[in-house]
């Protein structure tokens, strides 16, 4: 399957398939997929709180095939640490608002990617790598419990961001990310007077846990 065509699959029908093999992608491969997740972010941003970061085509692409790369180690497990050390390359620009965003469009299929890889072996190298590019990218992984975020001032010093990856943890009843000191007053006013109906157990398990 081409980037294309995967990035197409992964957004329209939530499945995916990937090559066989590891090989280079196609420049007009490359294209027509940069074509598709600037579309994806157009669609997307209209159903996002208020103005979105400005679209980073850099940070979209290195998402797409990175996932690409992800699915196809789980998938190629004769493949080991030096072919993962060689394929899933860390994003080299800055992980501003807008990278963040633009990689959003691919890595929140991420989580679906974790459940896949809960059979392989705690240590395996596979594992370590998409648990560090994962606390990079905590936008994207706020579905993930066991991920802490290594920083989250793109996400907070942006107002649509920050809407949103509070949303996504309080629908993840993720505890650990909601009782950030950074994130624990915007929980409680994104849920107001209806904590009880939104989220009945967070006032008592916030006491248990903190």
């Amino acid at each position: 399957m081409t980037l294309t065509a995967f990035i197409s699959s992964l957004i329209n029908e939530g499945t995916v398939t990937v090559a066989p093999a590891i090989e280079p992608f196609d420049p007009g491969d490359i294209r027509l997929a940069g074509v598709h997740l600037k579309q994806h972010y157009d669609d997307d941003s209209t159903d996002m709180p208020g103005q979105v970061p400005s679209y980073d085509p850099e940070a979209a692409h290195w998402a797409a095939c990175y996932l690409y790369r992800a699915v196809q180690f789980i998938q190629i497990r004769r493949l080991g640490e030096e072919d993962i050390k060689a394929h899933l390359l860390p994003f080299t620009g800055v992980r501003s608002p807008s990278a963040m965003y633009a990689a959003d469009l691919t890595l929140r299929y991420m989580p679906g990617l974790f459940d896949l890889a809960k059979g392989l072996a705690p240590g395996d190298p596979l594992v370590k790598e998409l648990e560090i590019m994962a606390a990079q990218w905590p936008f994207s992984m706020a579905a993930i419990p066991a991920i802490v975020p290594e920083d989250l001032s793109p996400i907070l010093q942006h107002p649509s961001l920050k809407i949103a990856y509070i949303d996504r943890i309080i629908q993840a009843r993720d505890l650990r990310k909601c009782r950030h000191p950074e994130c624990l007053p915007l929980v409680q006013e994104a849920l107001g007077s209806y904590a009880a109906i939104l989220w009945p157990e967070f006032e008592i398990d916030l006491t248990v846990h903190i």
